[in-house]
């Protein structure tokens, strides 16, 4: 599975979690499994993260990828 987080880099996010607070990422997925999903100890091990600042066209433009390890995005 893969989720659109819009932040301004991985560290960022890192924080946030690291913050207890509640991240949440997108799955625009039109095969199955699309919808909002909280990064924490729910979200599958394995799930590429696609952080994101802009839209192009109403598309997430992805400018940074990392890999969540059940802890923190990688």
């Amino acid at each position: 599975m893969e989720i659109y987080i819009k932040a301004q880099s991985k560290k960022a996010i890192n924080e946030k979690i690291a913050n207890n607070e509640v991240v949440l990422g997108t799955n625009y997925s039109i095969f199955g499994g699309g919808g909002i999903y909280e990064v924490n100890d729910t979200l599958p091990i394995g799930t590429v993260i696609k952080v994101y600042s802009k839209e192009v066209n109403g598309t997430p433009y992805a400018k940074a990828f990392g890999m969540w390890n059940g802890k923190k995005v990688i």
